[in-house]
């Protein structure tokens, strides 16, 4: 069993991943931003370090293995350089000095050296800062993760179930390849189990490439509701999804690439390539977040 340092255990991917962890008997320390929102973890068996990334000189203890969940996902590009790139860099800097084994980060399959798209630059830098690093490294780069309690489809079902009309951005064709987030957490405990897991990149997605207005139909056949749906010009939808994120309005779109690019891995196929096991569908999914009373599977 292994003595793993965690970043982002309080994340909706944490939450899932952590009780697993200490499960298959791994101790677990979490970096939190706040000891107060951090009970649950020490309840749970979690020891707990208070701070926030970036945080120079860091103390990781004596762990083996550093699992990089945290990340800042949207505002000024500053904050998103400093969290995502400083931070990291110093997480892997800490890592070597502390005689960590193996570092795993959870990237995006936008990473890439654009600084057009702040938040895909910023994780395509933080995977060179692991790269350049002495401590072997796996970086999984997700497509949009769901399950219970996830942002995306859990606004989706909010605007579905409340709004007269169903909106969709632009012809509703931008594409994701959705990965459930349990199979991910499967994902991550196969790569911490197996000492001999390779340093590389894994672009990481599930078994489906949809359409938004297919996952849009979906969920509509699904809590078998009937509404029109209507598009929206991406330019005009934008700028209405930042004035709302203002207000804490929070949408399943993010401005900077959900609305222009497609969030698609290179292989449908690939969970079952890599970890071998096969992943949950989306309508699977889907059942599990709305319960009884929707279309089961097919």
């Amino acid at each position: 069993m292994a003595t793993i340092f965690l970043t982002g255990a309080t994340g909706f991917v944490g939450c899932h991943l952590v009780p697993r962890l200490l499960a298959a008997g791994h101790q677990v320390r979490c970096l939190v931003r706040s000891l107060e929102k951090a009970r649950w973890l020490q309840e749970l068996g979690c020891e707990i370090t208070v701070g926030e990334l970036p945080a120079e000189g860091i103390t990781l203890g004596k762990a083996e293995i550093v699992i990089h969940l945290a990340a800042l996902h949207r505002g000024l590009t500053t904050l998103l350089l400093r969290t995502n790139v400083t931070g990291t860099a110093q997480l892997a800097r800490a890592a070597h000095s502390s005689g960590v084994k193996r570092i795993i980060y959870l990237s995006t399959v936008t990473a890439a050296p654009n600084p057009a798209w702040p938040y895909a630059y910023s994780a395509w830098l933080a995977e060179r800062a692991l790269q350049e690093s002495s401590v072997r490294s796996t970086i999984l780069r997700n497509t949009v993760i769901v399950g219970p309690g996830d942002p995306f489809l859990g606004s989706i079902i909010r605007m579905v179930r409340a709004f007269p009309v169903v909106p969709l951005l632009g012809s509703g064709r931008t594409r994701f390849q959705p990965i459930s987030v349990f199979d991910l957490v499967r994902c991550i405990l196969h790569i911490v189990q197996d000492e001999q897991y390779p340093s590389k990149v894994v672009a990481i997605g599930g078994p489906q490439v949809l359409s938004y207005e297919q996952i849009v139909d979906m969920i509509l056949e699904m809590l078998r509701i009937s509404k029109r749906k209507i598009s929206l010009p991406r330019r005009g939808t934008r700028w209405c999804v930042r004035g709302l994120e203002r207000l804490g309005v929070h949408t399943p779109f993010v401005p900077e690439h959900f609305l222009s690019i497609d969030l698609v891995a290179a292989s449908t196929t690939v969970i079952e390539d890599e970890f071998g096991f096969r992943p949950q569908t989306l309508r699977e999914v889907l059942h599990t977040i709305l319960g009884e009373g929707v279309a089961s599977p097919a």
